[in-house]
């Protein structure tokens, strides 16, 4: 007669214990492929043009050629960008620092998640230009854009859809709509967000899989007694 209210005891600790456990996030791919579609593009040195009234082209450097510093420098120059909140509408005072918060498998998240209705605007957070977009099993509809010095590498990812004037290859600046939050992907069906990972360009010109820097600061968070975090290699 014990032996059944035992297991039944146990079987409802775990139950308990399961619908508490914080949902799986999306940890990105780490080495994406690229598809015939959307194929990746690299930062390639341009001229502007000298003529008066011509319009300005951005220039990109090559990636070869990019300024490669350490992490902390790459994190000073990150917020020298002073970029803005990828979400709209999105208030920073209640975004909490993510990054470096563990995930399923022994991984560790190197991104800010923000929160938002699904359908929300997201906003180019710098200057640059769109290298890939893409979707994966685990990102779902993402993008992956450079700064002008082609040095820091961001990537949105859950979008629920782009916006139809986004492409690759396309020049943006700050500002402009990228695309919509959602929950493509492994993101969890019933909590919209945006994934927002920074990351600086590495030697090997794999963009995806560079050292990642926590951009919570330069996105003017409020840290509400949580420890600082620097960049670091990605946990994959």
């Amino acid at each position: 007669m014990m032996r059944p209210n035992f297991l039944s005891v146990a079987l409802g600790i775990a139950l308990a214990s399961t619908a508490c456990a914080r949902p799986v996030l999306y940890y990105p791919d780490p080495a994406p492929v690229p598809t015939a579609e959307t194929p990746p593009i690299k930062p390639v040195a341009t001229s502007r043009s000298g003529r008066s009234g011509g319009a300005a082209t951005m220039e990109f450097p090559d990636a070869t050629v990019a300024v490669v510093g350490s992490s902390t420098s790459d994190a000073s120059y990150l917020l020298s960008r002073r970029i803005l909140v990828p979400v709209a509408g999105a208030d920073m005072s209640k975004v909490e620092d993510s990054f470096y918060e563990p995930r399923d498998g022994g991984r560790t998240h190197r991104a800010i998640d923000i929160l938002a209705p699904r359908g929300t605007p997201i906003l180019s957070a710098d200057d640059g230009k769109i290298l890939r977009m893409s979707t994966s099993e685990l990102g779902g509809i993402s993008m992956y854009t450079v700064d002008p010095d082609a040095r820091l590498v961001y990537y949105y990812a859950h979008m629920d859809r782009y916006n139809d004037a986004m492409s690759p290859g396309r020049e943006i600046v700050r500002g402009d709509t990228l695309g919509y939050v959602g929950t493509t992907g492994n993101a969890p069906k019933d909590t919209p967000h945006l994934h927002f990972q920074v990351m600086r360009w590495p030697a090997d010109n794999k963009y995806w899989d560079g050292e990642a820097i926590d951009p919570f600061d330069a996105l003017g968070g409020v840290r509400h007694d949580r420890v600082h975090h620097t960049g670091g290699p990605v946990d994959r």
